[in-house]
């Protein structure tokens, strides 16, 4: 198995990746999985998802915000 292509926003950068589940790619670039969106096409993925090599995913960082005080 070889490694699936990851554009992670919002610079598009395109990374490659050897992980199988959408936790594990997360997990590989470092990035807090309560702190970004893991899409593939028009679907939002869930931690479980298991993905092969021809998946292209992106991932998408989770803005909070609110009113203020």
């Amino acid at each position: 198995m070889g490694p699936m292509r990851v554009t992670i926003l919002p610079d598009r950068e395109v990374k490659e990746v050897s992980a199988r589940t959408v936790a594990g790619v997360l997990s590989a670039l470092g990035l807090n999985s309560d702190a970004h969106l893991v899409v593939r096409g028009d679907d939002i993925l869930t931690r479980d998802v298991r993905l092969s090599d021809e998946d292209e995913v992106e991932i998408y960082p989770v803005i909070s915000g609110g009113l203020g005080a």
